[in-house]
């Protein structure tokens, strides 16, 4: 167990790459979510994990800090996210059904 505020070992979030196709007629934030659920789903993420930041997510990707936020939430209303003050989002421990 891991005290409030802590980070364990494994829990930061790996290297982002983030390909947007700015020619898509899918908005960039819901590409952003779609790939971060199907990161989630694969594995690549686990229960605990902290996912990427919004400034992650801008850096990886090209694209506004509201952007980003905007994929963050659709991840939190959707479930495969919580939101801890001050220390970031995180995987679940109990994923939605598919």
């Amino acid at each position: 167990m891991v005290a409030h505020g802590a980070v364990a070992t494994g829990t930061l979030c790996p290297m982002l790459e983030l390909d947007i196709d700015r020619r898509s007629s899918t908005a960039p934030y819901v590409q952003v979510a779609d790939e971060l659920i199907r990161r989630v789903r694969a594995g690549e993420y686990e229960p605990g994990d902290r996912l990427p930041s919004a400034q992650d997510i801008v850096q990886a990707a090209g694209i506004a800090e509201m952007t980003a936020r905007k994929a963050l939430r659709i991840l939190l209303d959707r479930g495969y996210a919580e939101l801890t003050m001050g220390l970031g989002y995180f995987v679940p421990a109990t994923l939605p059904a598919e």
